[in-house]
């Protein structure tokens, strides 16, 4: 009987569907591989841009809101270094107003006028008011706006950012003392990440933080 010269040279001959796959083809992976993360690749780009166009408002009014947050950061240091300098004249003339129990005659007031106006804190106080009212309009419709995209929340940020500047000027840290600024920033959040039905079937309502108070002139002297 001839033997055959090598087993494993036998092809095999049972191709039932018992028999487990063989292995899958490395190129065939590669490609599969390939086009599953290209797909996903494609989906991010467009979801994102998709939020982008939703928040095209938002971010137009944050670009237009951005530069007068600039300017008034600048105003607000002088204002406050202004300031400073007119109570340091005025106590230097009347006393700490700890000592007078608070107690403010109009000839104290009046005195306290004039530093203001020697110190330039009464242009100063102009100039920063003049940047708040600019601002308000902008901030309600930033406040009053939806938010899909980072884009957008980066807009709602900076009217919190304006929020939290230090009041006087021997302050050397943001103020984290009112928390309306950053239930805005919340509110906003919880939107973008798809949190609102969430909070809502708590039974406890987010803040109503569409509108700035019509009273608030936006700066404390």
């Amino acid at each position: 009987m001839t033997q055959a010269d090598c087993v494993l040279s036998t092809p095999p001959t049972n191709t039932s569907a018992t028999n487990p796959p063989g292995p899958v083809d490395p190129t065939r992976r590669h490609l599969l591989t390939v086009a599953a993360g290209g797909a996903t690749a494609l989906a991010l780009p467009t979801a994102r841009a998709t939020a982008h166009t939703l928040d095209a408002e938002l971010i137009e009014l944050g670009a237009r809101f951005e530069p007068l947050v600039d300017r008034y950061y600048v105003a607000h240091r002088r204002w406050s270094a202004s300031l400073a300098k007119a109570h340091a004249e005025h106590d230097a003339e009347f006393g700490d107003p700890a000592d007078r129990n608070f107690e403010y005659p109009p000839e104290i007031m009046n005195a306290f006028s004039d530093s203001c106006e020697r110190s330039g804190a009464h242009e100063a106080d102009d100039a920063l008011s003049a940047i708040c009212e600019e601002m308000r309009l902008l901030e309600n419709a930033i406040n009053a706006a939806s938010v899909n995209s980072i884009e957008g929340l980066r807009a709602k940020a900076l009217v919190a950012f304006r929020e939290v500047a230090p009041i006087g000027a021997g302050d050397s840290k943001f103020t984290f003392e009112d928390g309306y600024p950053f239930q805005q920033l919340f509110t906003a959040v919880a939107e973008l990440c798809g949190l609102k039905d969430k909070m809502a079937a708590t039974g406890y309502a987010l803040p109503d933080i569409a509108m700035v108070d019509e009273d608030d002139d936006g700066e404390d002297a």
